[in-house]
């Protein structure tokens, strides 16, 4: 049943619940040193985003030690920042390098537009108005990092590894568009990045030129037109079959673990696109998700770790997911992170198939949202999980190290990806070297029509 995943444990990533909540400030004498009759309203604004953030700290944070920071000075030390910035973004910035300050993964404040167009799309399985395309900045240059597979900077020609040198005639740096997608203050790797068009303006073109080839002088316009699309539709769209030297290679690429219809997306692609196949690749590239569809995403190659049900019984989560027999390789790298490091840390320990890519980002903790008094979100670690890892082992901190390491390249790729293409070649090894004297295992039959709620669930 369905309701089976919304009654497992909390969110593991920087895409989590779907459920906000508003707390009241903390008070502190701090706040005292500045004359409230003396502020203008944009400072008092910005006085009560901190209160929010720092309250919420108090009363959620997973380490009550708080990372050996006292919270009062903080608040006395970022006072006087948080009174000479302007709200919203300048203020943001302020507040996340106070939050850098705790060192741990799935701590940082996301700007309200980029939480109602990224992050709550993915909870519902809704779509909004985007460009398709997300963004690394590599030292003062910002990359396109990744393409949404059928998403409308594909359509408009964009590469993977073009540098964005302007957006609508302004440099990248100083666009208003280009802003933080929600990337930890508190741990190392390169900061990641998002455009918010303004969807309220009759004229919504985003006007990129890019230099696609180091060196090049000439830039190259791409006009993109964003479109209704998620990470969900893209995880769909991402479903092919790779022909290589005569062998059929599934490939999936789960952008997250966050919504059911993630696994049902997995679930009708092992039953039908790839019933075929010689072999699948599994990329775990990207954000996490909520522990149920985690496990559910790896149970077609092994079994989770058994978890305690409410009333502390270990159990082991059945989902009906088809099992894969065949070779499997998962990808991963630098931004792997939270549930699907979890999956690449049990994929490992299992011995399900080879780990291509980079070691993982190292975090791992369990998550909530807080809405702060300006609409902005709080992304807030309320929990550490080690007993989601076989050996509960301690993730945080501690990315997954591949199999079979490459180190991405972004910078300059004109469109390629040199993880999936390595795992590409791992994946036809595997393949070759399987017997052929005894049939591949049939896979069930599945009709036409897509994968249904009885489908997963069963």
């Amino acid at each position: 049943m369905i309701a089976r995943f919304s009654r497992l444990a909390p969110i593991l990533a920087a895409l989590l619940l779907t459920a906000t909540i508003a707390l009241p400030a903390v008070a502190d004498p701090a706040i005292e040193k500045a004359d409230p009759s003396a502020l203008t309203a944009a400072q008092q604004g910005n006085v009560k985003v901190l209160d929010g953030v720092l309250s919420a700290i108090q009363r959620q944070f997973y380490d009550r030690d708080f990372s050996g920071l006292k919270l009062e000075d903080l608040r006395a030390r970022y006072l006087d920042k948080v009174l000479a910035v302007k709200p919203k973004t300048p203020l943001y910035g302020v507040l996340n390098e106070m939050l850098g300050e705790f060192k741990v993964s799935h701590l940082a404040l996301v700007e309200p537009e980029v939480y109602a167009l990224y992050f709550e799309p993915e909870f519902t399985n809704g779509v909004t108005l985007r460009p398709g395309f997300e963004i690394a900045r590599l030292g003062d240059e910002y990359f396109v990092a990744s393409l949404h597979q059928g998403g409308a900077a594909e359509t408009a020609g964009l590469l993977r590894g073009d540098r964005i040198v302007r957006i609508n005639g302004l440099e990248a740096a100083r666009s208003p568009m280009l802003v933080d997608g929600g990337s930890d203050p508190g741990i190392p790797g390169a900061p990641h990045y998002v455009i918010c068009c303004p969807i309220e303006a009759p004229e919504r073109t985003l006007t990129l030129e890019i230099q696609r080839k180091r060196g090049d002088k000439e830039l190259t316009t791409v006009k993109i037109e964003p479109a209704l699309g998620s990470l969900i539709e893209s995880t769909r769209n991402s479903v092919a079959v790779i022909e290589k030297d005569g062998r059929k290679l599934g490939y999936i690429r789960i952008w997250h673990v966050l919504h059911e219809e993630i696994a049902r997306i997995l679930s009708f692609a092992i039953r039908k696109k790839f019933a075929d196949c010689d072999g699948m690749i599994l990329d775990l590239r990207g954000r996490g998700g909520n522990i149920a569809v985690m496990n559910a995403v790896l149970e077609p190659f092994g079994e989770a770790p058994p978890q305690p049900d409410r009333r502390g019984r270990m159990r082991r989560q059945v989902t009906g997911m088809p099992k894969w027999t065949k070779p499997v390789v998962g990808l991963i790298d630098s931004g792997s992170r939270s549930a699907k490091e979890v999956i690449a840390h049990n994929w490992k320990y299992l011995e399900v198939g080879p780990l291509v890519g980079e070691t993982t980002a190292g975090a791992v903790l369990a998550s909530n949202f807080a809405r702060m008094p300006d609409g902005s979100q709080l992304l807030l670690p309320v929990s550490a999980v080690q007993n989601l890892a076989y050996g509960n082992v301690k993730l945080e901190g501690n990315g997954v190290k591949p199999t079979h390491p490459i180190a991405d390249i972004v910078a300059y790729a004109q469109g390629g990806d040199i993880i999936k293409e390595t795992g590409i070649k791992v994946l036809l090894e595997k393949v070759k070297a399987v017997k052929t004297d005894k049939p591949a295992p049939l896979q069930p039959e599945v009709p036409d029509e897509p994968a249904t709620e009885e489908q997963f669930s069963r």
